[in-house]
């Protein structure tokens, strides 16, 4: 009766944003669980593969069409038109993009990829699944959750009963994401925004405010969302994976990986880096795995160009450190010019990530690296009314993201102090719930 409720509710949560969309969520989930099941009952290994490559076109095909054909049809028109055709090849249509799909739709390919690989055996019933693809926490960003990390907790009877440590925990894990949203990533975006819009008119201290700026703000953004999830599942008994690690914190962009989005990375190095053939059939392919797994990632996050060339960005840059390891050599020793470089390289790829289309994102970096003709220190874009808050809540950021422990390494001790003070920053978020902006990946 609990996960009936449980799976109800999330239908509800996602309902209320589309009444029309849930029936998409949940041909996925009962394509998948079906697909699965006679996959693991299938008596001949061309079966299986056939029924799995049913289940990767479908979802594939279903990704693709809502979040993708508007990028290709204006890519192909774009080819065609330097061709000189002067007709559309493919119409631009009004294609609303499901919120969620990308994580979802990961999420239930995994399941039937570990049964086909006979990892995993097929879940006897459809409601554990279901509840696990559309668990309303983890539904719209992630965390990019596994099955069998979420399904036997579904399954056990301990999960429907109070837990006051995991209450509390979950408490203090959902208020301390808020409060990276609303009192740092918000404020930080009320001034990364409009300098963004008007990077033209920037200066060159703006466009690094703005770089520098972003990179916070889409950390404690996602992160404080990840943060909200694990709060929402530990209050009901459902632990869910961290999925950052104190990133900027790395010295080599393989590190950043290992710490950054973790659930996303290591969902494209089970199921699509492994699958090109990994690191198993020499250096050049290596080099190669490596680019595509990180083109397709940057791809993942959005239908633009500028995502691809970032995902390929550093794909080129995993390539390098890899060269490098399997050499031997040691560019750099010393660890502080290593989080410099690394620091910096991170910086310079979210420029790609956030800039509206290619030729921003140049103009941007010609500003940040004083190739525009014309350096320029004023400050005169931002709005003064957001000034003072952006440049505390940067500050507080920096120390928090480069110095600090972040939530998962901090121990939460129940006591009447620590639920005031909680209770305090969660009435202090809610002063600022007027002014909020969406989750950065509610778009992805």
């Amino acid at each position: 009766m609990q996960l009936w409720f449980l799976f109800l509710s999330s239908v509800f949560f996602y309902a209320y944003w589309s009444k029309t969309f849930v029936f998409l969520l949940l041909f996925t989930v009962v394509l998948d669980f079906y697909i699965a099941k006679n996959i693991y009952y299938a008596k001949t290994q061309r079966v299986r593969k056939a029924l799995l490559l049913t289940s990767i076109i479908a979802n594939l095909s279903v990704l693709g069409f809502f979040k993708y054909y508007n990028f290709f049809a204006d890519s192909l028109n774009g080819l065609f038109h330097l061709g000189g055709a002067s007709a559309e090849v493919l119409p631009i249509l009004n294609v609303v993009l499901p919120i969620g799909i990308s994580f979802y739709t990961f999420q239930s390919m995994s399941y039937v990829i570990d049964v086909y690989r006979r990892v995993s055996d097929a879940h006897a019933h459809l409601l554990e699944f279901a509840g696990y693809v559309t668990l309303f926490p983890h539904q719209i960003s992630g965390p990019l959750v596994r099955h069998n990390q979420i399904v036997p907790q579904l399954e056990s009877s301990k999960t429907y009963v109070f837990h006051a440590d995991n209450f509390w925990n979950g408490c203090y894990f959902f208020v301390f994401g808020l409060a990276k949203k609303m009192l740092i990533a918000d404020r930080i975006a009320a001034v990364v925004d409009p300098l963004v819009m008007n990077m033209a008119g920037a200066s060159t201290a703006e466009a690094w405010i703005a770089m520098i700026g972003y990179t916070m703000q889409i950390y404690f953004d996602f992160s404080g969302y990840s943060d909200m999830a694990v709060g929402l599942g530990l209050m009901m008994n459902i632990q869910f994976p961290p999925n950052f690690n104190s990133p900027y914190k790395s010295q080599s962009i393989t590190e950043f990986w290992q710490r950054w989005h973790i659930t996303l990375s290591s969902w494209l190095r089970d199921y699509l880096y492994i699958s090109l053939g990994g690191n198993r059939e020499g250096a050049i392919k290596t080099y190669r795995n490596l680019f595509l797994t990180m083109a397709i990632g940057g791809l993942w996050h959005g239908a633009n160009w500028t995502y691809v060339i970032w995902g390929c960005f550093h794909g080129v840059l995993l390539g390098i450190e890899r060269f490098f390891k399997n050499r031997g050599w040691h560019v750099i020793s010393n660890k502080y010019l290593s989080w410099t470089l690394t620091f910096f390289l991170v910086c310079i790829g979210w420029v790609f990530f956030r800039a509206h289309n290619l030729e921003q994102a140049i103009l941007w970096l010609q500003k940040v690296f004083f190739l525009n003709g014309k350096v320029s220190w004023d400050i005169t874009l931002i709005p003064l009314k957001h000034k003072d808050r952006f440049f505390a809540s940067m500050g507080i950021g920096l120390l928090a993201a480069l110095f600090a422990k972040n939530t998962w390494e901090l121990k939460f001790t129940p006591s009447y102090l620590r639920a005031a003070l909680l209770a305090l920053m969660f009435v202090i978020c809610l002063a600022y719930m007027g002014e909020e902006s969406p989750f950065l990946y509610f778009q992805f």
